[in-house]
């Protein structure tokens, strides 16, 4: 037996995240509409975080199309001076999308102002590991990080999504903290 993949087997069993393990790579078209899906489900389970739980504790929300999503951290964002403090985990329990895809898996999202930096700028880090069925059909180890402009541009992408470097990605985020 070849010991590439006796090794594999066992980093992977031993990570606890072995339904995330493939050897099958994510090609950059199937990365891009899995990193979309992903965003906006994010952004959506934060908004209904928010409106619903008050942002802190822990919420069973319900997704789109069906399944769930259970929200546990803190988000408390102001508009004017810009604050933003978002810290949550995320677990997708066959979380449905209006587009078709189903989503399951374990997500940690952060989100803060940067100190001292002019002009502002808002870090938005993502990091876990997501399976995508349906329409898209990924799985994703997710270990990247995003720096923004106050009005959401995308000023620098760093690591990782789907095996993919995520600077070669479209990423789109939705500004919370403009009013």
């Amino acid at each position: 037996m070849d010991t590439k993949y006796v090794t594999w087997f066992a980093l992977c069993l031993g990570s606890g995240l072995f339904g995330a393990c493939s050897d099958e790579e994510v090609d950059a078209q199937t990365a891009q509409a899995a990193m979309s899906e992903l965003v906006s489900s994010v952004d959506t389970t934060i908004m209904g975080y928010q409106s619903e739980g008050q942002g802190t504790g822990t919420l069973n929300l319900k997704c789109a199309a069906g399944g769930t999503a259970d929200v546990n951290g803190h988000v408390s964002v102001a508009t004017d001076p810009v604050s933003v403090d978002v810290k949550v985990a995320i677990a997708y329990n066959a979380c449905q999308t209006h587009n078709g895809t189903t989503l399951n898996g374990q997500l940690d999202f952060t989100q803060s102002v940067l100190a001292g930096k002019v002009p502002l700028r808002v870090q938005t880090v993502y990091e876990g590991n997501v399976e995508l069925t349906g329409k898209v059909q990924a799985d994703c180890a997710v270990n990247m990080t995003v720096l923004v402009d106050e009005a959401g541009k995308t000023v620098e992408v760093r690591g990782t999504f789907c095996d993919n470097d995520a600077a070669d990605l479209d990423l789109k985020l939705t500004p919370r903290w403009k009013s």
